[in-house]
């Protein structure tokens, strides 16, 4: 007889049963890489107001995207042609290039992105403002003919939009450190002249300074002026390189960015230089100790000297004459300081009266120097070109130099003529000496302002010598979907203007229309994409956009260039813009 069969706990068949539900719901509810994916930053930004729009747009998320994404755009309720969603190297943000600027008022960028496993990631909006109607750049591009195959034709130049407007400003509105730079750069210049040229007035004709109170106190000043004049100096040069804001260029973690360019270099070192310069200031003596002579007036010199590293493009000639130019300005001008602020201060026994000799006679040398030098860099910059911006305050500039020369020629034929009998310094004459020397460095303050200026702007004897074409590697752009498309780009690969040539190889049967190439900025940098669009190309054929007709990148690092036709994208390459060549 069976023994009869128990039910099943009601209990334990439930825990089954919740088991399986749980299982199934395992198996079913989505990862946390399908989860939505946040934006981190876009250029424009949220609620942006932009005087003008050309593109590129670029999109960056928190987590990595999948290679299927799409991004549309809506202006005044009409779509914006846009290019494919490119997916940059970091792998979390997309640019999108424009085929023809936006046009003015509100504008929506919405997007439906995928993530690594091709799962919905995430679909929203941003909205912005374009606040003006596209307005064509005044830029052109001059086409050579000398490329063109048998047949084929070429307009002589690009018009509309070349480089679009808001090139150079970072995406947040504020444009690099331009001004700032100039400003530090004429302070750390006026210190460092100031500090070198009076180290070597008292160490040539007036020893006896470094007892007096005075000498010591105007020295420190001098050196503590250049020393903050030379490290915010050093934060410009390196937030222009980057294309990051002054206050975080300023962090001694930042300087490092500086070794990756001539002029970054060159500020670098100045600071190094100034600051050991602490081993004369403290101890003024040292510079007239025949033992540590060499070591007090070595590192304030060097730091002189890297003032004739102002521009890149210079080259073995221009540096020479740069080097002699700051060293016979520094040793005039810090000279004349001295003398006006220090040694005729007010009366006082012989040693005044040689410190001002002595000065007269290393006076003369160093100013000739200053002018010789000065000429030869203006012959080379300008090359006759008077008529220029650069040429034009350059002149300004002459002016001002021949009236220097006029009134310290006229001081040192008073000091020859008048101080040969004289063996203490008297107030009337400390009084008559002061205005005259006061008087001509004034005028050289003026001079060392324009000479800062001047560094703002491109000589056209650099803009001669860019028209060689100064282009680098050729990049090869093809592809299939394009069939029959084959392009070369080469440019100059560098911080600031660049050379860039355009050769078109090969076309599909029917033409190319609307041919474009966006230059998307490293994804660290702040600043804003490029395009040259335009560009009047519909077959075979070459053109060539110089450095002075305005195209410029403004940071290194690494760039991605991108080929249009139209809204398809041909194809993208990744490329190194070094910081000099």
């Amino acid at each position: 007889m069976n023994a009869p069969r128990l039910p099943a706990r009601p209990a334990l068949r439930g825990l089954l049963i919740l088991l399986t539900f749980g299982l199934a719901a395992s198996l079913w509810v989505p990862s946390a890489d399908a989860a939505d994916n946040t934006l981190v930053s876009s250029s424009p930004a949220l609620g942006e107001t932009v005087d003008s729009f050309t593109g590129p747009i670029t999109l960056t998320f928190a987590n990595p995207l999948g290679p299927n994404n799409d991004v549309t755009m809506v202006c005044n309720g009409s779509a914006v042609s846009l290019g494919d969603a490119l997916l940059l190297q970091d792998g979390v943000t997309l640019s999108i290039s424009l085929a023809t600027a936006a046009p003015k008022g509100d504008c929506t960028i919405a997007w439906n992105v995928t993530d690594v496993n091709l799962q919905p990631a995430g679909t929203a909006s941003i909205t912005f403002i374009v606040a003006n109607d596209p307005v064509a750049a005044e830029t052109t591009i001059a086409v050579s003919t000398s490329s063109l195959a048998p047949g084929e034709t070429a307009p002589s130049t690009i018009p509309g939009n070349t480089v679009p407007p808001g090139v150079g400003t970072s995406s947040s509105g504020s444009t690099n450190s331009t001004g700032p730079l100039g400003l530090f750069r004429l302070i750390s210049n006026f210190g460092l002249a100031v500090l070198f040229g009076a180290l070597v007035v008292i160490v040539v004709a007036w020893p006896e300074g470094v007892e007096y109170v005075v000498t010591v106190r105007f020295l420190r000043i001098a050196w503590v002026l250049a020393s903050v004049a030379s490290y915010l100096f050093a934060g410009a040069v390196g937030a222009q390189q980057t294309g990051g804001g002054l206050g975080s260029a300023l962090s001694p973690g930042s300087l490092g960015d500086l070794l990756d360019t001539g002029p970054g270099k060159a500020a670098l070192l100045r600071l190094v230089f100034v600051l050991a310069s602490g081993y004369v200031v403290t101890q003024p003596e040292r510079a007239i100790d025949p033992t540590s002579q060499l070591q007090a007036l070595l590192p304030p010199g060097i730091a002189v000297v890297t003032m004739a590293f102002s521009r890149p493009e210079f080259g073995l000639i221009d540096y020479a004459a740069g080097t002699v130019h700051v060293l016979g300005m520094s040793v005039w001008l810090g000279g004349l300081v001295l003398v006006t602020r220090v040694v005729l201060a007010g009366p006082g026994d012989e040693d005044l009266v040689h410190a001002v000799r002595g000065f007269s006679r290393i006076a003369t040398p160093a100013l000739i120097a200053t002018v010789a030098s000065g000429a030869i860099q203006f012959v080379r910059l300008d090359q006759g070109a008077l008529g220029s911006s650069h040429g034009l305050l350059m002149i300004v500039k002459v002016l001002f130099v021949a009236g220097m020369v006029f009134v310290g020629v006229a001081t040192r034929q008073f000091v020859t003529q008048r101080m040969t009998r004289v063996e203490t310094m008297n107030t009337a004459l400390a009084v008559r000496l002061r205005r005259a020397f006061g008087m001509e460095a004034s005028i050289g303050v003026v001079v060392l302002v324009l000479t800062a200026w001047l560094l703002s702007l491109t000589p056209p004897g650099l803009g001669a010598a860019a028209s060689s074409l100064d282009v680098g590697t050729r990049f090869r752009f093809q592809n299939a979907a394009v069939a029959g498309f084959d392009m070369g780009l080469s440019f100059s690969q560098t911080i600031g203007p660049n050379d860039v040539r355009i050769e078109v190889f090969s076309v599909p049967a029917t033409g190319i229309t609307g041919l474009a190439i966006d230059f998307i900025p490293p994804a660290t940098s702040t600043v804003n994409g490029l395009t040259i669009h335009d560009i009047p190309l519909t077959g075979v054929g070459e053109a060539v956009l110089e450095k002075e007709d305005g195209f410029a990148l403004p940071v290194a690092g690494t760039w991605t260039i991108v080929v249009r036709i139209g809204a398809t994208v041909v194809q993208s390459q990744d490329v190194l813009v070094n910081a000099e060549n």
